[in-house]
């Protein structure tokens, strides 16, 4: 009675190849390939010639590969093509050991040549350099002779000089202190009738001024319009060296003076000067201010707490005009 032959179990997938830098080069394509899955028979035998069941196909072997892989199919060569590449592989290194033994043997003859060259340019860089400082060294010694011979000769002509120089000199200091003499006793002379006459000029000045202001003191203080109250001045400071142009407004009533930058905008103040009990003189150039000297219609006054404001006018009458507002403000006598 005929019965059915076990199947055998299918072959195991191929494993996994891990590709890593120490796995060692792949076999052909041909060891790798996979064995074909025997079918199972479905034909029935007699019992008599039934054959025990087959084993399974062995699986591939595991193949670590190493390095890099190569998956191109490798040829097999003969060994007349292999003894064939290996000689072809011998000429071309012997070809390339020539060349590179040729060329090194050119660049050493290059570099001899190239050193050759560059002794034989030093050489005559030394030979111009030894001749130049033979040509410097002949010159120098022909002007070191020429400036020995010219500065013996000049140091005659110093002596000489010297000579004559102190005899003039000598005769020159007596004339001189016989005219210093004379120029002292003049310049005495001049110096005291001088200031005899300015101090005479300075009180005659002074008494022309307390008549005049005197006399301008009433008109001033009895006049109905403000404007006789206000005016321009130049004005410099302690704090401030430059002159500023102002025009003052003076409160009698209150003793003080308002200084703005122009006439029109007279409600901006830029300074207002408490004046009564707080002024000690009003100066004029000669009593000790020489640098306003050269500056017309100016003056200057003195604070108790030591400081000092230069000014000066337009005018003669406005400096009269402006001492006399000055003095009734501050409550001082001129």
């Amino acid at each position: 009675m005929p019965v059915n032959s076990p199947s055998p179990p299918p072959p195991p997938p191929p494993k996994d190849v891990l590709f890593t830098r120490d796995t060692p080069a792949a076999p052909p394509r041909d060891v790798m390939k996979p064995l074909p899955i025997p079918q199972p028979d479905t034909t029935f035998t007699p019992d008599h010639l039934q054959y025990p069941p087959s084993p399974p196909p062995p699986s591939p072997p595991k193949v670590i590969l190493q390095g890099r892989v190569d998956l191109s199919p490798r040829l097999r060569l003969s060994p007349e093509e292999r003894l064939k590449r290996q000689l072809s592989n011998q000429r071309r290194r012997e070809h390339e050991e020539q060349d590179a033994i040729r060329e090194e043997r050119e660049r050493q003859a290059r570099r001899r040549r190239e050193k050759e060259e560059a002794e034989q340019m030093a050489r005559e860089d030394e030979e111009r350099r030894r001749a130049l400082l033979h040509q410097d060294l002949r010159q120098a010694a022909e002007r070191k002779t020429k400036e020995e011979r010219e500065a013996k000769a000049a140091e005659e002509r110093r002596l000489q000089e010297i000579k004559e120089r102190k005899r003039a000199e000598h005769e020159r200091r007596l004339q001189y202190t016989l005219e210093m003499q004379q120029w002292r006793r003049e310049h005495i002379r001049r110096a005291e009738s001088q200031s005899s006459e300015k101090e005479e000029e300075r009180k005659r000045f002074a008494e022309e001024r307390r008549s005049r202001i005197a006399r301008l003191s009433d008109a001033v203080l009895q006049a109905d319009s403000p404007d006789a109250f206000n005016g321009w001045v130049t004005i410099q400071t302690p704090e401030n060296l430059a002159w500023k142009r102002r025009y003052f407004m003076f409160d009698l009533a209150h003793g003080q003076v308002t200084l703005c930058r122009n006439r029109r905008d007279s409600t901006r103040t830029v300074d207002l000067v408490p004046l009564d009990g707080r002024v000690e003189s009003l100066n004029e150039w000669y009593e000790g201010f020489e640098e306003l000297e050269a500056i017309p219609h100016s003056f200057a006054v003195k604070f108790v707490d030591g400081r000092t404001w230069c000014m000066y006018a337009d005018t003669e009458q406005d400096k009269d005009r402006l001492l006399v507002l000055l003095s009734e403000a501050a409550g001082i006598i001129l």
